[in-house]
């Protein structure tokens, strides 16, 4: 059955395409979902009109992700959690980045603390809420981390905010006072 995408479908074509798909694939998908129409005579004369509109949404949607890629540059954002005592490094650990580059001899008998450790984490849940509190609407699936954040300090977090603009924010993460 020939269909018209009516937005992107993964692993199938971009909106505005024309393609042959399954009979089954698209009664019960596609075509319910609104993903696509029937590609009829009359509808494929209109599909120049709708590439057109489908790349002035597309345009427009990188605009304004662009704009608050800007926005997110400038945002700092707190997060106060408990968090353990530092330990120091036991004899034979390896030095952190920060006296391993170190020259000065002192540096070499001093003990390496490693970061204090949160008792739980910090999530692309708390970070997504902490931007909505602050104005920006950021959906949790776009934050980008690897893992929870799980020790105090700075952290840069990457926010992909349109398939072309990703943005990072920092995240400061505070020992909480009580």
């Amino acid at each position: 059955m020939k269909v018209i995408l009516m937005q992107k479908v993964e692993r199938l074509g971009e909106a505005g395409q024309q393609v042959e798909v399954a009979d089954g694939y698209a009664r019960n998908f596609l075509l319910p979902k609104h993903m696509a129409v029937l590609a009829t005579p009359g509808r494929v004369k209109s599909l120049v009109q709708l590439k057109a509109q489908s790349r002035n949404r597309e345009e427009s949607a990188r605009r304004e992700a662009e704009g608050l890629a800007a926005r997110l540059a400038t945002v700092q954002v707190t997060m106060r959690r408990r968090a353990g005592e530092a330990e120091a490094a036991q004899p034979g650990e390896p030095a952190t980045a920060d006296t391993a580059t170190t020259d000065a001899p002192e540096a070499a008998a001093r003990p390496v603390t490693p970061p204090a450790r949160l008792f739980g984490s910090v999530t692309a849940q708390d970070i997504s809420e902490a931007l909505v509190g602050q104005g920006l609407k950021v959906d949790k699936k776009h934050v980008l981390l690897a893992e929870p954040i799980k020790t105090l300090g700075v952290h840069r977090v990457p926010v992909r905010l349109h398939a072309e603009v990703t943005a990072e924010v920092s995240v400061t993460v505070e020992r909480e006072t009580s």
